[in-house]
């Protein structure tokens, strides 16, 4: 995405097969392959078998601000009282996963933070995010402990992009049996969420939600 913005791969060109950027980058094919469909489900570039891939023609790089759900006026609609325990970094290695959402950070400037999402003292999720600190230097562990990021970001970050993965895993596979205080074995839902600014992705966030919440979504 960031040599298609600097013209390096223009509008209507052909881009490196999957070979190609595979031994560039030293990656598996499969990994290439969900990144370019991820690029053509966003309609950036568009993929025709025994042609290749191609840069849509007439892309405008996406400037507008995408707005982010808070977790606050979730609760509040729900009539409930908004409150949160920010536990602070999690110090220990950066996960593979977690640098190939977050593929243009360095990993000495990826911290992990937990915090605990409540309405009416009840836990209702477990947020872990990793965030990029070089990108978000105003995103400190102070600010995280007077407010949430998710609030500060969606009032404070012009973030581009939100791409979310939602899914049912068990508690131990995302590390929330303790934090939601449930067996290993729950199953709970997971919110999977990578927020780009620009060109690059800048937070990669999951927020498990504690077994029995319901979440409501409108469409209008």
């Amino acid at each position: 995405m960031d040599r298609i913005t600097h013209g390096v791969y223009p509008p209507g060109s052909l881009i490196p097969t999957e070979q190609e950027f595979a031994a560039e980058f030293g990656s598996a094919r499969a990994t290439v392959n969900r990144a370019l469909t991820s690029l053509a489900e966003r309609g950036v570039v568009e993929r025709r078998r025994r042609v290749g891939t191609r840069v849509v023609l007439g892309l405008e790089p996406r400037t507008q601000r995408v707005s982010l759900p808070v977790f606050r006026d979730l609760v509040e609609e729900r009539g409930g009282r908004f409150s949160f325990h920010f536990l602070g970094r999690v110090d220990r290695p950066v996960t593979s996963d977690v640098l190939e959402r977050l593929f243009q950070s360095d990993p000495q400037d990826i911290q992990e933070h937990c915090t605990l999402i409540c309405s009416d003292d009840t836990v209702i999720c477990a947020e872990r995010r990793w965030i990029d600190t070089l990108a978000l230097p105003a995103l400190t562990e102070e600010v995280m402990a007077g407010t949430t990021a998710n609030e500060w970001l969606a009032c404070h970050a012009s973030i581009s992009l939100c791409e979310q993965v939602v899914s049912a895993r068990r508690a131990d596979e995302v590390e929330a049996e303790l934090l939601l205080r449930c067996s290993a074995d729950t199953p709970v839902l997971v919110y999977d969420s990578t927020l780009w600014i620009k060109t690059q992705p800048v937070s990669r966030t999951l927020h498990c939600f504690a077994p029995g919440f319901e979440m409501i979504n409108s469409v209008g």
